[in-house]
């Protein structure tokens, strides 16, 4: 495949909230990451529900269904780090999936772990 080029963003709002304004629809996304030649684009999410307990999402974009069951695929070989739930969210290409992350993890972490990807993938 050669060199990955990935793509991390962070926001404070749920993904599906993020996904529902005009400006960062999933087609939007999708343009952005093409446009930046972005081969996995991420975005984590953190945020507070409405009784208070702090939640993480992520929104994984994979240039290709391939590439997405190769991430899959990884990320689920580190449940005990990045123990994932997948969400439902309408309007999304295959190449596109949404997860509530089960456990407080950091950002960095998440980071650490698609580097690791990145440097397998080469």
């Amino acid at each position: 495949m050669g060199t990955s080029n990935i793509g991390m963003s962070s926001v404070g709002i749920p993904i599906g909230e993020l996904l529902s304004h005009q400006s960062t629809s999933a087609e939007n996304i999708r343009s952005f990451q093409q446009l930046e030649k972005l081969h996995i684009l991420l975005i984590v999410s953190g945020y507070y529900d409405a009784e208070k307990s702090f939640k993480r999402e992520i929104l994984v974009s994979a240039e290709s269904g391939e590439l997405m069951k190769s991430l899959l695929h990884f990320i689920y070989s580190y449940a005990n780090v990045l123990p994932l739930k997948a969400l439902r969210q309408s309007g999304l290409v295959a190449e596109m999936r949404v997860f509530e992350i089960e456990k407080i993890v950091s950002r960095k972490t998440t980071e650490k772990l698609l580097e690791e990807f990145n440097e397998i993938a080469k």
